[in-house]
């Protein structure tokens, strides 16, 4: 893929997806500790148990059956993740001090995300009635199943990392942004979400094109495969919005809260990007370059 901050983000979403995947695993060859439920407290926002699975690994993995390579991709992750040792060691090999507070950081951001998108997505798929069920009901679905995947993997990795002493601060920030996001107009609520999404492939784009967060292996094998998964959220969100009856000419005002509102949360850890090799102002030059979106109609514009 060529330089990220130089390509539009439905060009991005192209190379994202094109991009070979690791080997596949069956899910019924996954390790019987799946079968648990999460113990883990939630970070930023408790979210329902699933309406539509069990409570734990792999009843939501089971979950995703209408994507065979997301589901296989996820079984992978879930299956390798499931042994600790192995994770503390793919997590921290080779990473110094300062990245492991970085990436521990980023983290704490990322699992705020996953919690927030637990919560619209299982809302949103319940608020359907049942002429657009049929159509939309199972892709949200998809999607919360996605996002509980994430949540669960980025809780693995979280706990072989040390905890910063400002992880409370980068809790509160995280969290004020995703309520700030919050609009009671179900459209411009799921356009801003495009905007979130988008930006963090972005962001995650940028840790990726650090050789210093490729020699980290399990860090960029996680983020590598919530990027794919996200990167499809972004279509499917602007396009509910858009079928929700937001006029795709406002997508720019939407941007424009979400992408400065990262930067804005972003900038008290540039830090953490600095000590990953990652330029923490061309990131944010980038993700607040939201000259125009891809409208209704299906046209590409620039990000």
């Amino acid at each position: 893929m060529r330089d990220d901050f130089e390509a539009t983000f439905d060009e991005q979403l192209v190379a994202i997806q094109a991009e070979p995947v690791e080997v596949y695993v069956p899910i019924e060859g996954l390790p019987p500790t799946l079968e648990q439920t999460s113990t883990t407290p939630h970070f930023c926002f408790g979210y329902p148990a699933p309406d539509h699975c069990g409570d734990n690994p792999a009843a939501i993995l089971r979950e995703l059956d209408w994507d065979a390579d997301s589901r296989l991709r996820a079984a992978a992750m879930m299956r390798d993740y499931s042994d600790a040792r192995a994770t503390r060691d793919a997590m921290l090999c080779g990473v110094d001090d300062a990245a492991q507070l970085g990436i521990a950081r980023i983290l704490g951001v990322l699992i705020c995300a996953e919690e927030s998108a637990i919560n619209i997505f299982h809302h949103e798929s319940g608020r359907l009635d049942a002429q657009r069920a049929a159509s939309e009901q199972r892709a949200l679905r998809e999607i919360e199943s996605e996002e509980r995947v994430h949540n669960w993997l980025i809780q693995q990795a979280r706990s072989h990392y040390p905890q910063p002493d400002d992880i409370d601060a980068v809790r509160r920030r995280t969290k004020r942004l995703f309520m700030r996001v919050a609009s009671r107009d179900l459209g411009e609520h799921f356009a801003r979400i495009t905007g979130l999404d988008s930006g963090v492939c972005i962001s995650l784009s940028a840790l990726l094109g650090s050789p210093k967060v490729r020699r980290a292996n399990g860090f960029a094998r996680l983020i590598k495969h919530i990027r794919h998964d996200e990167a499809t959220h972004v279509r499917k969100s602007r396009d509910h919005a858009v079928d929700l009856g937001f006029n795709s000419a406002n997508f720019r005002d939407c941007y424009e809260l979400t992408r400065t509102g990262m930067v804005d949360m972003l900038r008290p850890i540039s830090s953490s990007f600095e000590a990953l090799d990652v330029d923490p102002e061309k990131l944010f030059g980038r993700l607040l370059r939201f000259q125009g979106q891809r409208d209704g109609e299906g046209r590409g514009l620039i990000d």
